[in-house]
């Protein structure tokens, strides 16, 4: 019965990484573009029922890492990083889960803008601070933002068929 929980994430991972991959990085506002594998991580640990998120993030960081042009570990960092401030909120703003999974987007998409900013910069690329937050990281913030609340659903529904409640059992 516990590997139920694991499968159905893995197979969720893996279209939610195949829509990534093949609609959501096309979809760009000037160069910014949704992460919906970090909302979707957002999403899954803010859950309470859920368990073992710490080993999906880290999972899920080494995957992304694997097939993303960003420096190794980039995306595992900030992956990381969302995870944390999700763990945070959720023990501080516990009776409204929405406002927590907004909150943790935003910041996770921060984080993970400015994370893959100072990756590249000791990298030697040639990225200036001004020029990635006007046109990559606060349009992915924005899109992320629009994309949070679908996620939010489809992934508390999810976790709500394979953890039901006690009194549901």
């Amino acid at each position: 019965m516990i590997l139920i929980p694991h499968i159905v994430y893995a197979i969720s991972l893996l279209v939610v990484f195949i829509l990534q991959t093949t609609v959501f990085s096309r979809i760009t506002l000037i160069a910014g573009s949704p992460d919906l594998i970090l909302l979707f991580l957002a999403a899954w640990s803010l859950n309470e029922r859920a368990k073992y998120g710490w080993v999906w993030t880290i999972v899920t960081g080494f995957l992304v890492s694997a097939v993303s042009a960003m420096p190794f570990f980039a995306p595992l960092i900030a992956y990381l990083g969302m995870f944390i401030i999700s763990k945070t909120l959720q023990r501080r703003v516990w009776r409204i889960p929405i406002l927590a999974m907004f909150i943790v987007s935003f910041l996770g998409s921060l984080f993970q803008g400015f994370i893959y900013v100072i990756l590249l910069k000791i990298n030697s690329a040639q990225v200036g601070w001004g020029q990635s937050l006007d046109t990559v990281i606060l349009p992915s913030v924005l899109m992320n933002l629009i994309f949070t609340l679908p996620i939010f659903a489809i992934v508390s529904e999810i976790a709500g068929r394979i953890y039901p409640l006690e009194e549901e059992v």
